[in-house]
């Protein structure tokens, strides 16, 4: 049996799905199953309700987690390894942070949180598959198609520097596969898309212009819309981390997981241009890049 912790999320939800289609024995650890619309049995499950993880786990072999983002991280994932040890779990498929935010004193909450989640996971003796993905593709959906239909404008904090953006059905894949090796060997990977790409180079791809924006001011925009200082936090030094270029080298390692190459980022972007098309006028005017003058 496979568990799932996470299977409501963007990325948990395509590995449920992958897990129907390989006919997999898989079942999802939700708070509330009757709610949840998806391919696989589901069981209740509550991470701040222990004992209800464990008894969920009963009989489970292989689990994938993935908890969200938030103060919270840390303690929500001691209880889903912890309940997994209890319950007999052999393997554990993690979605983690990439390789260079993690340790001790990573670059966010989040960051930390994932390194401790590693560490517990290991100091367990449970057989781990880390996933440490790139930046997702589908973080330009959302606010930035939103912005560019109001603006003309592909406004980012990320800067100019080259990210191996990989797509989160990818990743899911590659949790896919690894649930379902008969024989798994621990090991961390890394998956990416096929090649760095800038923001520069997205804004093109869709006909726009790229302007870049200061993180901190990217920061105090996302206050201003309500989000949650560890929100801003988060989101800051994460723009921080990507202009650094600390996320531009890609791997072989979705190829080598699953048998096929990465999708690139302009194959996502093609499957949503409507949505970043200006319109307004002055947006399409504001989108095109000026001439240099004779």
């Amino acid at each position: 049996m496979i568990a799932l912790l996470g299977a409501t999320g963007q990325v948990g939800g395509h590995v449920a799905a992958g897990l129907a289609a390989a006919g997999a024995q898989a079942q999802a650890l939700v708070r509330r199953p009757a709610d949840a619309a998806l391919p696989i049995p589901a069981v209740h499950a509550d991470l701040a309700d222990p004992p209800s993880v464990r008894a969920a786990l009963e009989g489970a072999r292989r689990l994938f987690l993935l908890t969200p983002h938030g103060p919270d991280q840390d303690l929500l994932e001691a209880v889903a390894i912890d309940a997994a040890a209890a319950a007999g779990v052999e393997h554990v498929v993690k979605v983690s942070g990439g390789a260079a935010s993690l340790g001790p004193n990573g670059i966010t909450a989040t960051a930390i949180a994932h390194w401790h989640g590693e560490q517990r996971i290991e100091r367990a003796g449970l057989g781990f598959t880390f996933l440490r993905p790139s930046f997702y593709q589908q973080n330009l959906l959302g606010p930035l198609t939103d912005a560019v239909a109001r603006t003309g404008l592909l406004l980012t904090p990320l800067g100019r520097t080259p990210i191996a953006m990989v797509d989160v059905r990818d990743v899911a894949a590659c949790a896919v596969a690894a649930l379902v090796d008969p024989a798994p060997v621990d090991q961390v990977w890394q998956p990416t898309g096929p090649r760095g790409v800038t923001l520069d180079d997205v804004a093109a791809h869709l006909g726009v212009r790229h302007v870049p924006v200061p993180p901190r001011a990217a920061g105090r925009a996302l206050a201003r819309q309500g989000a949650t200082g560890d929100a801003v936090q988060h989101a800051v030094r994460m723009a921080m981390y990507f202009r650094a270029g600390s996320d531009g080298n890609p791997t072989d390692h979705v190829l080598r997981l699953t048998g096929r190459a990465p999708r690139p980022v302009e194959a996502l972007l093609d499957e949503h241009r409507a949505r970043f098309a200006p319109a307004t006028g002055l947006a399409r005017a504001l989108s095109r890049t000026p001439t240099p003058k004779d």
